[in-house]
């Protein structure tokens, strides 16, 4: 039994930014204001004081928040946080009882909203590398999820012989921005918040660990390769995308392809695309058929079988005279294991690569002019070929 004299909850919202702390000049830039207060009272202050017993005792309550409230962030230079902080008043000489907890504030599209609607759309980025190789790299949607797990796909065609496929990677860079209250930049900072690179074996399987160029594959036909990603969860290692007149979070998807030419020079292409971090997806699931990954029954495997590149000009000249006679070429199907298809699938004109469900961080390893690993560059810019 204790004496209680009253009980209230409060709910509050904060923005908190501290740039001053990076950039060593006065702390009056730094922001420090509520956003948001409410308060409930659940007993009022009570003369003589109530008694209260072992029983448990619930209150309720609810609040519509305005939609021009901004969501919540953490990040080392800004935050903006929502929190509960409910208070019992006790007698004088007994200590009040306090509970805090925090509450993440989420901003999400609006089914059929147009903006909803272009994030709904696929990644597709295309390209000729010097002549020498074309690809194409896409992902099924321009919104993610933190948590999500999602697929890239590498469609590379050579044109010319001698090419070696290092390997492909994936990465999502985050950018931060920093304002004062009259809108002027005070800082910036970008950082890598996902990263998966896979190694190409002679025998076309797929892994983390780091290759020397010469124990890659050959890039001889038209070959499709598909790699995971998952991206961290909210709010210790990614913040969700954000625009406010203090605080602006943008993410940026980038992915690389590394080849060997006949020269023995080794090649790192990078592409980048604006990609939204969001706390729910755009798409609508409900109307919508699965991934084809997520149809899979095994998820440690993804073949992919799609026939969408052409064939190479050697290939398509060594099945013209088959296909002047009627006839249909052969294609030679790799054994299958426990019903699904082995790593490597090829058929005279493609190759088509598996790599498993995970994506660990990659361990940082000695470069050298041979072997360049993932890159993870501080400027917002990144060339496209390099």
């Amino acid at each position: 039994t204790i004496r209680v004299r009253s009980l209230k909850l409060t709910f509050s919202g904060r923005i908190d930014t501290f740039v001053s702390q990076s950039s060593g000049g006065s702390s009056s830039k730094d922001e420090h204001r509520e956003i948001l207060a409410h308060e409930w009272t659940f007993l009022e202050p009570q003369k003589p004081p109530v008694l209260w017993g072992p029983q448990s005792k619930s209150f309720d309550f609810d609040l519509l928040v305005q939609g021009d409230n901004p969501e919540t962030v953490v990040t080392a230079l800004g935050k903006i946080r929502y929190q509960l902080q409910a208070t019992l008043e006790r007698t004088s000489f007994h200590g009040n009882l306090v509970a805090a907890v925090d509450v993440p504030v989420k901003r999400g599209p609006m089914p059929g909203a147009p903006w909803a609607l272009a994030l709904m759309e696929s990644i597709e980025a295309t390209g000729d590398w010097s002549q020498q190789l074309d690809y194409r790299v896409s992902v099924p949607t321009r919104s993610l999820m933190d948590g999500e797990l999602f697929h890239t796909r590498f469609e590379l065609e050579p044109r010319v012989k001698g090419l070696k496929l290092i390997s492909v990677g994936v990465l999502i860079k985050e950018y931060a921005r920093y304002y004062s209250t009259s809108g002027e930049p005070l800082h910036r900072f970008a950082r890598v918040a996902a990263r998966n690179e896979n190694y190409i074996s002679p025998l076309g399987t797929c892994s983390t660990v780091p290759r020397k160029s010469d124990e890659c594959m050959d890039l001889v036909d038209a070959t499709s390769v598909q790699i995971p990603m998952v991206i961290p969860k909210a709010y210790a290692n990614i913040q969700y995308d954000i625009l406010t007149d203090l605080i602006e979070i943008r993410h940026r998807i980038k992915f690389l392809i590394k080849v060997r030419d006949s020269s023995m020079l080794v090649h790192s292409i990078f592409i980048a695309v604006p990609v939204s971090i969001m706390p729910v997806t755009a798409r609508d699931e409900t109307n919508i058929l699965p991934r084809y990954e997520a149809a899979l029954l095994n998820p440690g495997t993804v073949i992919m079988r799609s026939n969408t590149l052409p064939p190479t000009y050697d290939a398509a000249t060594s099945l013209a005279p088959l296909a002047s006679a009627g006839q249909r070429p052969e294609v030679n199907q790799c054994a299958e294991v426990d019903g699904f298809p082995c790593p490597l699938h090829r058929n005279r004109s493609q190759f088509y690569l598996a790599s498993p469900d995970v994506s660990p961080p990659l361990q940082p390893v000695s470069s050298s002019n041979s072997d360049i690993t993932l890159s993870q560059p501080s400027s917002d810019t990144m060339p496209a070929v390099s």
